[in-house]
């Protein structure tokens, strides 16, 4: 069985736009109607047992046919204390259930997790960059902070690329929602991912666990832990193999039985640990980890069509205007009015097939051509030692830590089997992170219960930004005039030197754009309880971060390509000629003799976070919490790329992002503890948030010439609601639900670029619009079932996500909607009665929904594209014991 790689969903020349909303009512209803009587039944049920007045016979023999919850013990507050207790927003998946659904990693998370948000599935490590609630993400900025920090056994990763790794051994993951950094490493203005894996075991135990299935899959998992020394030293290793095939053919590099395919996996990873108990009072936690990946991740984007011939504002948008046309420009240096497909009909004389017919890629489908796109290499390790030693009613903790990363991509682009071009990146960063902190005791009821810790960090982010071209980049960058010059002459003798003129235009060039960005942090911070009584509890908590940024930019032509002069002189051209294909490299390498390191002003800021939390127990099992806070994320020096550092724009300082958070919830256990049900509303506002834009260039005289950067948009406001829940039936049948309603909008003025207007850069004030990429509603709900099968243990797992309609992009494009869609996910399990191994089926995307990950749409140059998301996708695993 081999996966389709022509999904429905790639017939998109209507786009997405009416695909599912005749289907999407009654599952609304649906939903709806289930999170209703959910909520309903769990209110009614509350009444009956706060009152404890239900005395009827055949619901007592119901209750005593149920198994209470499992008591979900977490440590967001840096201590071990049950989920239920914690008065805060945060949502827990546990061991067994990561290891059911093969949660590895954080691109796994946004199923279980329905207000936490990921950028495209799988696209790179430079753009992880989780963010909750609708915001916080970024894109691929490397001098920029996370606003949802990731923090892996209790390490912060400082730079969000860290994040691409995948895990064996977890013990739960914690999504804690709203500023942190009272209790935490590094400050996070929305929230943070905490990761923490299983620690070495004195008891002996090894888990072996083999995946394989469609697109070539195999995922070796290995665990092993016990003593080398009885009772003072003890082990953890684990190692992970993954590999998978990607969802799109190259069929430019396909030969035979070769294959070529992107967005695939192909990781290996290793985790040693050591647990070190010389007396109780005292251990010693090191963790030693490596990861390796080679994929071809960067490059997949389905080329959907060229888009329409009308521009949204009723203005013909030319596909194959004649050459002698010079209108529009784009940021890359690309003079043409054509569209992305008509660009090849208008230099057909250059862009042909073998048999002289006009090329066109791939349209429509997931086979591409790209000659120039490379496997992305990513390398990572790091290593941490943990302290813990318990003497006067305090626990002291040290936790030090050094993490390293580097990867280079090659993003190859949409030019088919030419050469044009190629960019991409070659990343450092290293971190030295040192946090000491002190906790009082809580066995002990006690008036106050406390901590307090200081936090150091150390780091650098060293990013090279490379474009080099081809010997076709001269004649797809020209502009229209240009090439008529060039290509166009009557005379063979000049036509010729014409065409050796265009190519070693730009043929040869490389060019690199060096950011360093650095980083030195140190906070002091602290968090008090005080039970003013039985019932009641204030919480709050205060950090003073100390904080400086550097950063520099070089721009370096690594090579320069050929003499334009001497080649016009040995071909006998014209000035004309030469002229003309100096002019296109001036437009690709507008700095052509570069310039050594500048560096900006650094930044230096006080940031201070604070939080207040009050809480009341109704009863042991029902707790109220509020709680209000200020975060903030530092700010950055950002550097326009490519130009001179006289420009202006060339460097901007990016202002701090503050946050001021309001929660109230409610969590509570129900039903004689067999029923979860946790209810949280909050309200985030967001001044001076960090965001992307696109403007025109204030250095160009070309109309329609456009720049991207960073800045800060002056406030966004987030609110909603959240809920968790979880039924034990009985014990052989659980129900989880899992949903957040989301309104995340601009609430001052931001300007976002007309839909389909690019040629003419007109723009709209996106004030009150919902934020790209953020759907209003997010359900995340399913059922486990596991009951004893004729001397085996049988499992049923069913889980389905539903995600309202959102738009891509922030202009709001049609092409960009994404409608309302559900991914529904069946395993199957059989077992031994003690669980000593156990063999699964997987099925993803039961129903084969058709769904995008992203879109882009149209402009004057390019057409619209896609990422699809994954088919229907079947694996077996296999697990052993020993």
């Amino acid at each position: 069985m081999s996966i389709s790689r022509y999904p429905r969903l790639l017939n998109v020349q209507q786009a997405s736009t009416n695909a599912a909303r005749t289907t999407q009512p009654f599952t609304r209803k649906f939903i709806a109607t289930a999170i209703s009587f959910v909520i309903g039944a769990s209110l009614t049920s509350f009444n009956v047992y706060a009152a404890d007045e239900a005395t009827d016979k055949d619901k007592q023999q119901q209750k005593s046919k149920a198994v209470k919850l499992e008591t979900v013990v977490v440590t967001s507050r840096n201590r071990a204390e049950a989920a239920q207790e914690v008065p805060l927003p945060v949502r827990v998946i546990g061991g067994e259930r990561l290891d059911r659904d093969d949660i590895k990693s954080v691109w796994d998370l946004p199923s279980v997790a329905p207000n936490l948000q990921l950028n495209n599935p799988g696209e790179n490590a430079r753009k992880v960059s989780p963010g909750i609630r609708g915001l916080g993400r970024g894109g691929a900025n490397d001098s920029m902070e996370q606003s949802v920090g990731t923090i892996v056994d209790g390490v912060t990763l400082y730079y969000s690329g860290q994040a691409w790794a995948d895990y064996v051994d977890l013990d739960r993951i914690e999504v804690l929602y709203g500023p942190q950094g009272t209790l935490v490493g590094k400050n996070t203005s929305l929230g943070a991912i905490k990761i923490a894996t299983k620690a070495p075991s004195f008891k002996p135990s090894s888990k072996f666990e083999v995946t394989t299935g469609e697109l070539n899959t195999l995922q070796g998992k290995f665990s092993t832990t016990g003593p080398l020394i009885d009772d003072l030293l003890a082990y953890r290793g684990t190692f992970l193999v993954t590999r998978k095939d990607g969802l799109y053919d190259n069929t430019y590099l396909n030969f035979g039985k070769s294959r070529e395919t992107w967005r695939e996996e192909n990781k290996v990873a290793g985790r040693i640990q050591f647990l070190l108990t010389p007396n109780e009072d005292f251990t010693g936690r090191f963790i030693f980890d490596k990861l390796r990946s080679d994929e071809r991740v960067n490059t997949g984007n389905v080329l959907a069509s060229n888009g329409p011939d009308i521009f949204a504002d009723g203005t013909a948008r030319p596909l194959t205007t004649p050459i002698t046309a010079n209108t529009g420009y784009t940021p890359s240096g690309q003079y043409s009015s054509v569209g992305y497909l008509g660009k090849f009909a208008e230099r057909s004389a250059w862009f042909h097939n073998a048999d002289g017919t006009v090329y066109q890629p791939p349209v429509g489908t997931t086979d591409i051509e790209n000659s120039q796109a490379r496997p992305q290499l990513t390398n990572q390790h790091g290593a941490s030692a943990q302290f813990d030693w318990h003497v006067a009613n305090h626990t002291f903790t040290s936790i030090t830590a050094y993490r390293y990363q580097d990867f280079d991509i090659k993003n190859g682009g949409q030019f088919g089997k030419f050469y044009v071009s190629n960019s991409g990146q070659q990343l450092w960063n290293d971190q030295f992170s040192q946090e000491l902190r002190v906790a009082s005791d809580t066995a002990e009821k006690k008036a106050f219960d406390y901590q307090a810790g200081i936090y150091y960090l150390d780091a650098e982010v060293y990013s090279d930004d490379p474009s080099f071209y081809g010997p076709d980049a001269g004649a797809w960058n020209a502009r229209a005039a240009q090439y008529t010059t060039l290509v166009a002459n009557t005379t063979p003798s000049l036509r010729a030197a014409g065409r050796e003129l265009l190519r070693a235009s730009l043929d040869g060039v490389y060019q690199s754009s060096a950011t360093d960005a650095t980083v030195q942090s140190l906070a002091a911070y602290a968090q008090a309880d005080w039970h003013i009584s039985d019932k009641a509890t204030l919480s709050f908590g205060v950090r003073d971060t100390e904080e400086s940024k550097q950063n520099k930019i070089a721009t370096q032509i690594d090579r320069p390509g050929e003499d334009l002069d001497a080649l016009g002189a040995l071909y006998g051209a014209t000035a004309a000629q030469i002229k003309a294909a100096k002019d296109i490299r001036l437009a690709s390498v507008p700095i052509p003799n570069g310039f050594d390191f500048v560096k900006a002003n650094d930044i230096d800021a006080n940031l201070v976070a604070w939080n207040i939390s009050p809480s009341y127990k109704l009863s042991e099992d029902v707790n109220l919490y509020a709680s209000v806070g200020r975060g903030v994320k530092s700010g950055f020096i950002y550097f326009q790329q490519y130009v001179a550092p006289t420009d202006a724009g060339f460097v901007s300082y990016i202002k701090p992002e503050k946050v001021l958070d309001y929660e109230l919830g409610i969590k509570s256990l129900l039903l004689g503890r067999t029923l979860q049900l946790n209810v949280n509303l909050y309200n985030t506002e967001v001044t001076d948030y960090q965001a992307s834009w696109r403007r025109d260039d204030p250095n160009s005289t070309v109309t329609g010439q456009t720049i991207s950067g960073w800045g800060n948009a002056p406030k966004v406001v987030a609110r909603g609601i959240e809920l968790e829940s979880n039924y034990r039936f009985n014990q052989e049948l659980d129900f989880n639900l899992a949903a957040a309603y989301n309104k995340a909008t601009y609430e001052a003025e931001w300007l976002v670029q007309t839909p389909e207007l690019l040629a003419t850069n007109k723009y709209f004030d996106a004030k009150g619009q919902q934020i790209a990429n953020v759907p209003k509603v997010v359900i995340n709900y399913g059922l486990n079932y596991q009951t004893p099968v004729a001397g085996y243990l049988g499992r049923i797992t069913l889980q389905n996500t539903y995600r309202s309609s959102s738009y891509f992009n922030d202009n709001h494009a049609d092409f960009t909607r994404q409608d309302a869609y559900n991914v529904t996910n069946l395993s199957l399990a059989i077992g031994s009665l003690n669980k000593k191994w156990e063999a699964q089926l997987n099925i993803r995307n039961l129903l084969d929904t058709d769904y995008a990950t992203s879109k882009s749409t149209y402009s004057a140059t390019a057409g619209q594209t896609l990422n699809i998301g994954a088919p229907r996708y079947t694996s077996v695993t296999l697990k052993y014991n020993l």
